[in-house]
């Protein structure tokens, strides 16, 4: 797609905005409650652009069952009188944790034990970890007000005086009112319901947390003895907690409250407990592969730093890899008090700011014994204080009696309580570990998580039992009862489609799955294969296995009634940097056939991502040439499944077409570029949109991905993807215009006229930003299309906008009727009652069949809602299409237009800068990283300079964004980057 166009920054609206609310800690409550999508637009009153349910499911057809989900109602919740106060502190803190400080103070509590309820009895108080609480106790129309000192929260010891003033506000009386008109759609969303739904968590975590022995991670509740694990390493550990959220819901259309608890297993990663040098020891042998044996003593030859070619000292690989241990939590182990019964008090708790480093320490780094500081001492002869300098291993040897083992390792850095030796660090269990895992860990992790349906029902009903809602004594002092009784809910199961193939239609029924043999194609590929190759990498393969394997895939691909005109000439790649291996396949192909290369296989010795990604760079980037990259393993076995699998992939690429779902299940199949019996010949168009991130502690940009339906049926796409900025979700409104309009204009090409409904399906966004989504990607979306039918003068489409999620803990348990030989859910299987929005428009379709572990559903929100195809003809519509992803022979999970653009996302990758990447191998990243930072120097220093050159002093919108993706097809000969996009490349 062409990428040069230029459009004026002053026309693009601005990078959206987060919403903070004004009274409650904003993050905390977004972490432990699945708020509604209205709880983040700012103004209700001006924008409200969420579709309401015009309906249910009545399709006749669609057969009624019954399903468990794991929502629990909340019975009753008929609030007695609570209060609600307000927590103020002068001077004001600067963050929460000191607020969490005020609150505990032993002389606090104290004060606060004179209050009573109504009934006169001592009331719990409840507290949201920032400015607020929630008890039944009374203190009158009066402040609190009391004068306390932080110092008795450490250990009983005075020292300084930290003196603070507390003032404990009553503000107001909770209604549950405001919930339930809110859930009857009465009332908009406003701060008293989230006060109210805020209050609830509370209570529903007071219970496990202050009496049962949990411990609160976000949503999760983990028990420090009952709580399953398994560790993955040395460095890790899988945990099995319990995820627990309040949800509102439409349960109060079915008799329930409309409120109700999510519990299910949550399945987490985190550091093991334990000593804080042998921990960055594990993790520097599994992040850096250089590392070799050695004993412990020995580990700080691995991350002293490094000197460059210009003598400066920099961090080497082992200290960079440290840096992962920001924001652990830990305790010392080289000094203890104890209070005034004699009794032990454990050590604060540190989180750890970084790893120091300052090139002025040289070779040795910032080792205890290089790092010193400025040491006070009053004598008493002379009443001076005086000053000496001293290391950080002379003091604790000196004050604390420690000579220091390690003293050669980097010390660890806090934010307000300066820096500690690694050795005398014990790292907290339940630390989470936020970053990527390896193969080794996924594998472990992967076995350690799937239950079959039946074992993760059983798992969630004996954590609700560890809940014991019954014996809470928060919920019944709040008037609060739980159904503890997983709930059934009717749901139906759409009929499933016939798969219609070039010679017959085939009816896979409720099994999900269909076997391509004797079956062919649609539409095979529209240009026979004359002009392609089988290029072997790194001599991995010899000729005749080559030769075998290209006689069976061909046989079958002819089978499916693929056309081959040619057969393809097998070489061995030449070149030792992998641009020249693929500079030299395409003139091989080339030469022999006198032709651009129509496609090009790669046999590869192994799974590594770098080298298929930087096949696919050069592939792509440079001669917009469609490639298949084949396993060396499957290429010796040559089994015809696998050969059938890669047959979908090249039709694909070549601009052919497997299937088409079809409503009837019997008859004549269709034609090529039929019209799907859906689309009532109306003009319709499918995007997809989807947003991927780079791994968390790497540099990669997020890339925004886009995919078009090309035909009539809806099973050709085209795809853009351009980078979107570091962790931005949103896809800017040029990136929308720049990947659009070209594809917009296409599809006027290849159907004779401009679409008249577009259903634009979004993946990847949470409740929070569907706000954004409305304001953002939808107006740049109508812009795009505006733009590229301006020279017509065409009507606009009508747009439906829907977003596709599996970011939930929603699941099916379905009655044995309504399951498949696995126990779950049947393909079709459609649930819009109890767990869905009061009155928005969602619901849950699960679409596929779960090879392994229990079926996550795909939870589909209707934002706006132009076309208004009634409820069963969109669920089945969508449902359909899931049959019609060209990879696969068993329908789907998501739309293919979502599913398209979630590979699209990632494999745009490779199109990113070196600068960027973060699978590049120890022995070649040194020269990589080089060249691309000398690159990203040069683009700096280009931007810089149109700045100054600039006659205006506004600057341009784009230069908030990283480099964009590297071009297609540059320096394709002509034909070559069209036929490429006319393939689905990106398979």
């Amino acid at each position: 797609m062409d990428d040069t166009q230029e459009f004026n920054p002053k026309d693009l609206p601005s990078y959206p905005k987060h919403t903070d609310f004004k009274d409650l800690n904003t993050k905390a409550v977004e972490k432990r409650i699945d708020l509604t999508p209205e709880a983040y637009v700012e103004d209700l009153d001006k924008f409200h652009p969420f579709a309401s349910r015009p309906g249910w499911n009545d399709d006749a057809k669609a057969r009624k069952v019954n399903v468990a989900i794991n929502q629990y109602r909340i019975k009753v919740a008929k609030l007695p009188t609570i209060f609600q106060y307000n927590l103020d502190v002068s001077p004001n803190p600067d963050a929460n944790v000191v607020f969490r400080k005020c609150w505990e103070n032993p002389t606090l509590q104290a004060h606060m034990k004179q209050f009573k309820t109504p009934e006169g009895k001592s009331g719990d108080w409840l507290y949201d970890g920032g400015k607020i609480l929630w008890s039944r106790n009374d203190i009158g129309n009066q402040a609190v007000k009391k004068q306390i000192d932080l110092r008795e929260n450490e250990d009983g010891s005075r020292g300084k005086p930290q003196p603070l003033f507390i003032t404990i506000t009553k503000t107001k009386q909770l209604n549950l009112e405001a919930i339930n008109a809110y859930l009857a759609g009465k009332m908009g969303w406003d701060n008293v319901v989230l006060e109210t739904i805020t209050f609830l968590d509370q209570v529903f975590r007071a219970g496990p947390t202050r009496v049962f022995g949990f411990i609160a991670n976000k949503r999760t509740l983990i028990h420090p003895q009952s709580s399953e694990s398994m560790p993955l390493n040395a460095l890790t550990e899988a945990i099995k907690g319990i995820y627990s959220a309040i949800r509102l819901n439409s349960s109060n259309i079915t008799g329930g409250q409309g409120l109700g608890v999510n519990v299910d297993v949550a399945n987490n990663t985190y550091f093991i407990g334990q000593n804080m040098a042998q921990l960055a020891r594990h993790l520097v042998i599994n992040l850096c592969p250089n590392v070799g044996p050695h004993k412990p003593d020995e580990f700080f030859q691995f991350v002293k730093p490094v000197q460059d070619k210009n003598g400066k000292w920099g961090m080497s690989a082992g200290l960079k890899a440290l840096r992962r241990l920001a924001n652990l939590r830990f305790r010392v182990t080289h000094r203890g008090k104890k209070d005034k019964n004699g009794n032990l008090i454990p050590s604060p708790i540190y989180r750890v700011k970084g790893v120091v480093f300052e090139p002025k320490y040289g070779q040795e780094g910032a080792s205890a014994k290089k790092v010193t500081f400025q040491r006070k001492e009053f004598n008493e002869v002379t009443q001076e204080i005086t000053t000496s300098e001293m290391s950080i291993y002379d003091f604790y040897e000196l004050h604390y009696k420690k000579r220091l083992r390690l003293w050669q390792l980097p010390l660890i850095e806090t934010n307000k309580a300066g820096y500690f030796p690694m050795e005398l660090c014990e790292v907290e269990r339940f630390c989470p570990y936020p970053f990527k895992l390896d193969g080794d860990m996924t594998t472990k992790m992967l076995r350690f998580a799937v239950q079959a349906p039946k074992e993760r029902k059983m798992q969630i009903e004996k954590m609700v039992a560890q809940l014991q809602w019954g014996n809470d004594r928060f919920l019944k002092q709040f008037g609060i009862q739980m159904d503890s009784t997983m709930p059934r809910v009717e749901a139906r199961v759409i009929p499933n489609p016939g798969i219609s193939f070039g010679n017959k239609i085939v009816n896979p029924g409720l099994s999900g799955r269909w076997d391509l043999r004797g079956l062919k194609f649609i539409e095979p590929n529209p240009q026979p294969l004359k002009s392609w190759g089988i290029c072997v990498t790194q001599d991995c393969c010899d000729q005749p296995t080559v030769a075998a394997f290209y006689k069976n895939w061909s046989n079958i691909y002819k089978g499916h009634g693929g056309r081959i005109q040619n057969d393809p000439i097998i070489f061995r790649a030449q070149g030792s940097q992998y641009t020249e291996v693929v500079q030299n396949a395409w003139h091989t192909v080339g030469k022999k056939f006198n032709a651009n290369p129509q496609i090009i296989f790669f046999i590869l010795k192994d799974k590594s991502a770098w080298y298929y990604e930087r096949l696919k760079r050069s592939s792509d980037c440079r001669y917009a040439m469609p490639t298949q990259m084949l396993n060396l393993q499957q290429v010796r076995k040559g089994q015809a499944q696998y050969c059938s699998n890669v047959c979908l992939k090249v039709n694909a690429k070549l601009g052919g077409c497997t299937a088409v779902a079809v409503k009837t299940q019997a008859g004549q199949p269709l034609k090529p570029n039929s019209v799907a019996p859906h689309f009532d010949n109306t003009p319709t168009m499918f995007i997809g949109a989807d947003v991927s991130h780079g791994a968390a502690g790497h540099l990669s940009p997020s890339v925004a991905a886009m995919t078009v339906s090309m035909d009539k049926a809806a099973t050709k796409y085209a795809a853009g993807a351009q980078t979107n900025g570091w962790r931005v979700e949103i896809i800017q409104p040029y990136n929308m215009m720049q990947m659009l309009q070209p594809m917009i204009k296409q599809w006027r090409q290849r159907n004779g006229t401009f679409p008249k409904r577009v259903f634009y399906m979004r993946d990847g966004v949470s409740e929070g930003q569907y706000g954004h989504v409305m304001q953002h990607e939808f107006p740049a979306m109508k812009k795009a299309f505006e733009a590229a039918m301006a020279s017509e003068k065409a009507a606009a489409p009508l747009f439906t906008i829907i977003i596709a999620t599996k970011r939930h803990h929603i699941r099916f348990f379905p009655d044995s009727n309504a399951a498949d030989k696995n126990g779950n859910a049947l393909p079709g299987t459609l649930v819009e009652r109890e767990v869905t929005h009061p009155f928005q428009y969602d619901f849950y379709l699960c679409s596929h069949v779960a090879i392994k572990g229990t079926a996550r559903p795909v939870h589909y929100t209707v934002l706006h809602d132009e076309v208004k195809l009634p409820p069963a003809k969109l669920q089945e519509m969508i449902y359909h299409q899931c049959y019609q992803y060209v990879r696969s022979t068993t329908p789907v999970s998501l739309h293919p237009a979502v599913y398209y653009a979630h590979l699209v996302s990632n494999r745009a990758r490779p199109h990113e800068m070196g600068l960027f990447t973060d699978r590049v191998p120890e022995d070649v990243k040194h020269g990589i990283l080089r060249a691309a930072l000398g690159n990203y120097a040069k683009l700096q220093k280009a931007r810089k300079a149109r700045q100054k050159d600039s006659q205006t002093s506004q600057s341009d919108e784009r230069d908030k964004i990283c480099p964009k993706l590297m071009p297609l097809g540059r320096e394709a000969k002509p034909g070559a980057k069209e036929a490429f996009e006319a393939g689905m490349w990106f398979v």
